[in-house]
């Protein structure tokens, strides 16, 4: 089991020309979303992002160059009143993804967001054999501490109370979980720092409190 810090890189944002997009889901046609996708972000020249799977637009935040890291930072930031900064910067969309045997099987959903990684650091403190939420966006999960390991439920959108009978999906060694978690903190951190330092180039005041604010760290 393996984690990713992942941010997502939304197609249309990037654009420059219009596109058509496929018209059936991803899941029916993950080449044409990607080649659509492909096409939209190479207006902006981050061609050279890879995703973390075909048709996905979340990449793998330690495989984003310097270059396209500035590309992304200034789309974050136009048109955002810097004057009031802790007011208007808001989180990068993404979140945490989780692979078991190269397979993704959990990912950000909508309105995930990088500081969503306190919620899971909130795992190794929870109540042994109780569930609850974790927030990744929605739809979300349901994790259980049971005696050394951590299970996570299928994503829902029902409230813990309206459940009588979770199921457990996935279990995960809980010492390797913890230890995952704790190294995604760390490349959160040192994403935080390459984001500061690339604002302190972009002649940016108050680079460091930005950064800290677009990745959700503490």
């Amino acid at each position: 089991m393996k984690l990713l810090n992942t941010i997502e890189i939304e197609p249309w944002d990037y654009a420059k020309n219009e596109y058509e997009s496929p018209s059936v889901s991803k899941a029916e046609n993950p080449k044409g979303w990607s080649d659509f996708w492909y096409k939209c972000i190479s207006d902006s020249n981050l061609q050279d992002l890879q995703p973390i799977e075909l048709g996905s637009y979340l990449v793998d935040i330690n495989k984003i160059g310097e270059p396209e890291l500035k590309t992304i930072i200034e789309k974050e930031l136009k048109d955002v009143d810097l004057s009031d900064y802790q007011e208007y910067v808001g989180q990068i969309i993404g979140g945490i993804v989780v692979l078991e045997n190269e397979m993704i099987i959990l990912e950000p959903t909508c309105c995930g967001d990088l500081s969503d990684i306190q919620n899971w650091e909130e795992i190794e403190n929870a109540e042994l054999g109780k569930w609850n939420q974790l927030w990744l966006g929605h739809p979300w999960i349901f994790y259980k501490r049971t005696e050394n390991h951590i299970a996570f439920s299928d994503y829902t959108d029902y409230n813990l109370e309206d459940f009588k009978d979770i199921s457990e999906k996935y279990k995960f060694s809980e010492q390797k979980l913890i230890s995952e978690i704790k190294s995604s903190r760390n490349k959160q951190i040192g994403f935080e720092k390459r984001i500061s330092k690339v604002l302190a180039e972009l002649k940016i005041d108050n680079a460091n409190d930005i950064a800290k604010l677009m990745t959700g760290n503490k």
